[in-house]
């Protein structure tokens, strides 16, 4: 790897600041991100470290809806009672990804900004019909395309 910037925020509203500022990248669980910036396919001069954002950590339950936070990792989604009652497919789904280390570093964000087709959460979301919040808007997943990923292509004939 190479030199970088670590930013810790504690708020969201610091770490939209400093990746504004920047130009870095966000740092949920590293699992994609580090791996890409070990193959030198990332090179970001700083990086954001959202670990420590409580407000991103958790899952509650609303009246229509199962609200899962970005850095929620999949070994919670896994085991968590609301997930396993409200959605039980969620709590299959988190308990076959990866491997042990990947369930509990991984997060939920983390899969879905990095929108990789083979990736479960993408598909998830899709086939749930979520919304995904940013610190910007609220995006249906099936029309999320994070900025950092490669374009959706229109359907082919």
């Amino acid at each position: 790897m190479y030199a970088f910037e670590l930013t810790h925020a504690k708020t969201l509203a610091e770490a939209t600041a400093a990746l504004a500022k920047s130009g870095g990248k966000a740092l949920a669980g590293g699992q994609s991100l580090v791996g890409a910036m070990r193959l030198r396919l990332a090179q970001p001069g700083t990086l954001v470290d959202l670990s420590g954002i409580k407000d991103l950590h958790g899952i509650l339950r609303e009246t229509d809806a199962v609200v899962i936070g970005a850095m929620t990792r999949h070994a919670k989604v896994a085991t968590d009672s609301i997930v396993a009652e409200a959605i039980p497919a969620l709590s299959v789904l988190a308990h076959g990804i990866g491997d042990r280390q990947v369930r509990n570093m991984g997060t939920l964000g983390g899969s879905l900004a990095n929108n990789d087709p083979a990736a479960d959460w993408p598909a998830a979301a899709l086939a749930l019909g979520a919304t995904i919040h940013t610190s910007k808007r609220k995006i249906a997943a099936r029309t999320f395309s994070p900025a950092c990923t490669r374009p959706h292509l229109p359907p082919t004939s």
